[in-house]
C-alpha cells in the first residue's frame, strides 16, 4: 500500500489506494463467503453492502457538502469508508478468528485516511461513513455460531443484549 501511495504524485496515489481498498475489502468478504458456500452469509453481505451504499447515496443527495477539492457537493458521508467498514465488520463478525480484526479495521481505517489525504473528504465524512457501514454490518450480519448482539431501547437509555438460539 505504501508503494501505491508514494508511487504517484499528490493525492492520486491516495485516491488509488482508497479505490483499491473500497473494492478489495468487499471482494475479500465475498471470497470468504464463497469459499464456505455460505448462502446465509451471502445474503447478509448483500443486505449489508446494499444498505450501506444506498443510505450513503441518499445522505449524499440530501446533504450538500462541498468536497475539499471542490469537485462536487457529495462529500458527506464517505462511501468508500462506509463500504470498507461494512466489509471489515461483516468479516470480523461472520468469520470471527479467521481474519485478523487488526488487519481488517486497519485496512478500513487506511481507507478513511486515504480519502482525506486524496482531498476527497473531511475527517467528519470518513467518521460518519465508517459508522454507517459498521452499523449496517452489525445489523444484518450474524455470527456463524448463531449469536447476535443487539442494542435495545430501555427506560433509562439502551440495553446491550446477546441472543443465541438453543
Amino acid at each position: 500500500m505504501l508503494l501505491v501511495t508514494q508511487g504517484h504524485a499528490g493525492g492520486n496515489g491516495w485516491g488509488t489506494a482508497s479505490d483499491l481498498l473500497a473494492v478489495g475489502l468487499p471482494t475479500l468478504a465475498a471470497a470468504y463467503t464463497y469459499r464456505d458456500r455460505d448462502a446465509d452469509g451471502a445474503a447478509q453481505l448483500a443486505w449489508t453492502l446494499g444498505a450501506t451504499v444506498g443510505s450513503a447515496e441518499i445522505l449524499k443527495s440530501q446533504i450538500s457538502e462541498l468536497r475539499p477539492d471542490k469537485s462536487d457537493d457529495k462529500s458527506f458521508p464517505s462511501g468508500h469508508t462506509a463500504v470498507a467498514f461494512a466489509s471489515a465488520r461483516y468479516l470480523d463478525k461472520r468469520y470471527s478468528g479467521q481474519v485478523s480484526p487488526y488487519l481488517l479495521y486497519g485496512a478500513a481505517s487506511l481507507t478513511a485516511l486515504a480519502r482525506v489525504q486524496a482531498d476527497k473528504h473531511y475527517w467528519k465524512d470518513t467518521i460518519a461513513g465508517g459508522a454507517l457501514g459498521y452499523a449496517w454490518a452489525e445489523f444484518f450480519t450474524e455470527t456463524q455460531a448463531g449469536g447476535r448482539v443487539s442494542l435495545l431501547p430501555a427506560p433509562n437509555g439502551v440495553t446491550l443484549a446477546w441472543q443465541r438460539p438453543w
